[in-house]
């Protein structure tokens, strides 16, 4: 059996965090940072909203880096991960949704009572949490305090960088978007033939099938330690040769 060789697609800090989670599983590790997180600059629009909902850990960290939270208010994490982001800034998260997705915060909010909510978020994230607020009666606040770029390689570099893995890993839809975009200008998809392709979660499985690709493998949790022993184990019981 020859030894699984990952691509890593993520962010080049995120991937310096992953990276010791799949060696750990045993992956030799192909870093292609496909995607870059930059700062925004921001003006809170409400000074004292009922709920401060956070949708991701970056979220948190840009959100925080510079400001403190209201004293009175209700603090909503999507999922385990954000809410230990939160901790992390010294903050406990009182609602914790129970999918870290969207739909999850959808779920949730269904059961609450009405007010204003502020939303600090990605500039270019999915809206559908927004939107359910906005038809539901809710004041909503969006708040972007980051954006997502994507990373550009020469096609023969980057050519070359996936002809070194046999797995290619996915962590978001913006990834996804940097891969096709790095794709295009290579103008040559076959080499999407030689590589099993595995996603974290279903919004991420959801935006490789909009570009016609069926993930080998989805993480049933939504995490890299569940990506990395699940993407392991497909390896295990389907490229033994």
């Amino acid at each position: 059996m020859s030894e699984p060789k990952i691509i890593l697609t993520r962010s080049e800090e995120d991937i310096k965090k992953d990276a010791p989670v799949f060696r750990k599983k045993g992956f030799e590790i192909v870093e292609l940072p496909l995607i870059k997180t930059l700062p925004l600059d921001f003006e809170v629009p409400i000074e004292s909203p009922d709920y401060i909902v956070f949708q991701s850990a970056k979220a948190v960290k840009f959100f925080l880096e510079n400001r403190s939270l209201p004293a009175e208010f209700t603090l909503v994490a999507v999922g385990r991960k954000t809410a230990k982001a939160l901790r992390s800034k010294g903050y406990k998260a009182d609602l914790i949704s129970e999918e870290s997705s969207a739909e999850g915060l959808i779920k949730l909010f269904k059961k609450l009572r009405k007010g204003s909510v502020l939303v600090p978020r990605s500039a270019i994230g999915r809206r559908e949490f927004i939107d359910f607020l906005k038809t539901h009666g809710f004041e909503v606040y969006p708040l972007d305090v980051y954006t997502i770029t994507h990373v550009f390689y020469e096609p023969e570099d980057f050519k070359e960088k996936l002809s070194r893995g046999n797995i290619i890993t996915f962590a978001s839809p913006s990834a996804v978007d940097g891969f096709f975009a790095n794709l295009d200008r290579l103008r040559d998809r076959s080499i999407l033939n030689t590589l099993i392709v595995s996603a974290i979660g279903k919004t991420t499985k959801k935006a490789l099938l909009s570009m016609g690709i069926k993930a080998d493998v989805v993480a049933s949790e939504p995490s890299i330690e569940t990506l990395a022993e699940e993407t392991y184990d497909f390896w295990l019981k389907n490229c033994q040769y």
